[in-house]
């Protein structure tokens, strides 16, 4: 294989990685309190000796991604079960498969049992790590902006936990917005001293739409040319090869 083949494969595998993230950003775009992913890749320059063909002497190496945890927009729903947080900090929740991590997505609902769940299952935890369960009779409830959950009466059934995740990068990212640890161990976090739980409140995703579907077209032609590319060094490589034999 040509070395120019080689950069091509490299060039595809890491526009093959970029369209994939895109179109996971652009999939949860309205996804409540879902942060946007981006690629990190390394361009490596020089000559590496892997055998007898050619080989680059530039290349691309795929080094993960990383978490844009920049807040998106707070929108108003006026849903007493809905909450976005103000400023820093992490909600903390227990996956259906038993999984605890951290996210954003305050859109909540109460399950047959009365626990504070999202969407997808996963009951919000409060700050000593319990779910969070509203008991019946309980009326509507209200949270303070220090996350705490008082019934319609008054009484104060549990206090939302907000946490300071410093390592979140190194998180993996579950299908249903929550991000775990990357061993499956136990979350390290410690509790937000101030934390601004805000009642009837919702944070969009932070991803932007427009950007991305830019993004996803800028992809999709760069991988056209990379493959024009590979299929002209191939060409010439045969070409050159049935000249040669004819010689």
């Amino acid at each position: 294989m040509s070395e120019t083949s080689y950069v091509g494969l490299s060039q595809l595998r890491v526009l093959q990685r970029k369209l994939d993230i895109t179109a996971n950003n652009i999939a949860n775009a309205n996804t409540a309190g879902f942060k946007g992913e981006r690629p990190v890749f390394e361009a490596v320059e020089g000559t590496r000796a892997t055998g007898p063909s050619d080989t680059p002497s530039s290349f691309v190496l795929d080094r993960g991604s990383y978490i844009d945890t920049s807040a998106g927009a707070i929108m108003r729903t006026d849903s007493p079960l809905d909450i976005a947080l103000g400023g820093e900090g992490w909600l903390q929740f227990r996956t259906p498969e038993g999984e605890q991590g951290f996210g954003r997505d305050g859109g909540l609902s109460l399950d047959p049992e009365g626990t504070l769940v999202t969407s997808a299952g996963a009951q919000l935890l409060d700050a000593g790590g319990a779910p969070i369960v509203v008991p019946p009779g309980a009326g509507q409830i209200s949270i303070a902006r220090d996350g705490t959950v008082t019934t319609q009466d008054g009484n104060a059934i549990a206090r939302v936990g907000v946490f300071d995740v410093p390592d979140i990068q190194s998180y993996r990212r579950l299908g249903n917005g929550v991000l775990v640890p990357p061993d499956g161990g136990a979350p390290q976090a410690d509790e937000l001293e101030n934390p601004v739980v805000l009642q009837g409140m919702l944070e969009s995703s932070n991803v932007n739409p427009v950007r991305e579907m830019t993004r996803l077209i800028d992809v999709q032609r760069a991988y056209e040319r990379a493959n024009a590319m590979i299929d002209n060094a191939d060409n010439l490589q045969r070409d050159t090869l049935q000249r040669v034999g004819r010689s």
